[in-house]
């Protein structure tokens, strides 16, 4: 009788073996796909969550202060730190206005409005997040 066959343990070792490759091939490439996007989306939303507690709040506590030289941006309210959010070494950051500070009024108009760019210095991808001066809207643009 000849054994043309496979056992059942060969298949479940190569089975094995090739499922634990396969993810970790997914892992590696998978790492920083959508990471530029991801962070555009958060600070959007940051911005959103600041003008609306100056708008619920009736005060201007709240505010966004941009720190291009440690690659991290912090929000405020009052003098207290609630959230800092801080990016990877592969990424740098700029914001158009001098202040480096956004804010808004009662009335939700921004307050040293511009533009927060995240540029990934690997390839070369840019994100901005415009801030309109008059309204406060809030648009990510490839």
């Amino acid at each position: 009788m000849l054994n043309k066959g496979f056992t059942l343990i060969e298949l479940v070792v190569v089975i094995s073996i090739l499922c634990i490759v396969s993810m970790l091939a997914v892992a590696i490439i998978d790492i920083d796909m959508f990471y530029l996007e991801k962070m555009a989306d958060e600070f959007a939303m940051d911005v959103r969550y600041v003008q609306m507690e100056c708008m619920k709040d009736e005060t201007d506590n709240h505010r966004i202060c941009i720190d291009i030289t440690n690659g991290c941006y912090h929000i405020y309210n009052i003098a207290v730190i609630k959230k800092t959010v801080v990016f990877k070494n592969r990424y740098k950051i700029d914001y158009s206005n001098q202040n480096m500070s956004v804010g808004f009024t009662h009335d939700g108009t921004p307050v040293n409005p511009g533009t927060f760019t995240i540029i990934d210095t690997k390839t070369n991808e840019t994100l901005k997040i415009s801030i309109v001066p008059t309204t406060g809207r809030t648009v990510i643009k490839e």
